[in-house]
């Protein structure tokens, strides 16, 4: 009974995870108070298109010259960009902001019959924040958790919105993430080395009885 027992550790050593790991992420948040911490926090959202600064996701040449000479509008494709109109908007709609420089503008597509009209709008940090967060009643509980008292931890998971760096609105004030921790209570690679040990002790207990059985019946 005991090498069998042994052989079974996996099951029953750590019954709620195979490999016995229970994985704790605690995110701690705050209250954006001002445009200095606005900026930061737009500047790490996945939401925000980096055209200046670090780091940069792409050169912005079609940014920067609606910003240098004002909306564009085309019924044909982007011409030397060598992109079509609806594989561009398509492109465009992915950022909620656009950051060029040390300004933050709001991309906007307008398509009138065949014409499709691209601009930019400047906006402030802390409006620029604020249309960049996403609303607590449409997250998890965990996440309203952690605007109230200011962190949460969660068990085997994570928080996607918090992963994503995107700023959250609960109760009309916008929070960000300062801080992840994750922590594991036990190392997997003890506690494999432990249950490989008590597989093998199981098998050698059970050929010593099986062994013994055998000379017992000789006798």
């Amino acid at each position: 009974m005991i090498g069998v027992g042994l052989l079974l550790n996996p099951i029953y050593l750590v019954p709620e995870t195979l490999d016995g790991s229970e994985t704790r992420v605690r995110y701690d948040i705050e209250r954006v108070t001002n445009e200095s911490t606005a900026k930061t926090v737009i500047h790490r959202s996945d939401q925000t298109l980096q055209c200046g600064g670090d780091p940069v996701e792409r050169a912005c040449t079609l940014e920067r010259r609606i910003l240098e000479q004002g909306p564009i509008e085309s019924d044909r494709p982007m011409g030397r960009l060598n992109v079509s109109t609806e594989r561009y908007k398509r492109a465009w709609s992915r950022y909620t902001l656009v950051s060029i420089d040390d300004g933050f503008y709001v991309p906007d597509t307008r398509t009138e019959g065949n014409t499709t009209r691209l601009s930019l709008r400047e906006v402030s940090p802390m409006d620029a924040v604020e249309r960049i967060a996403v609303p607590s009643r449409r997250m998890p509980v965990a996440v309203r958790e952690a605007a109230e008292t200011g962190s949460v931890t969660v068990l085997d998971r994570r928080l996607p919105v918090f992963e994503r760096h995107d700023p959250v609105v609960h109760d009309g004030d916008v929070y960000y993430r300062t801080a992840r921790e994750v922590q594991r209570p036990r190392e997997p690679t003890q506690l494999v080395g432990v249950r490989l040990l008590a597989f093998v002790g199981g098998g050698v207990c059970i050929a010593i009885a099986w062994k013994r059985r055998g000379q017992r019946r000789s006798s």
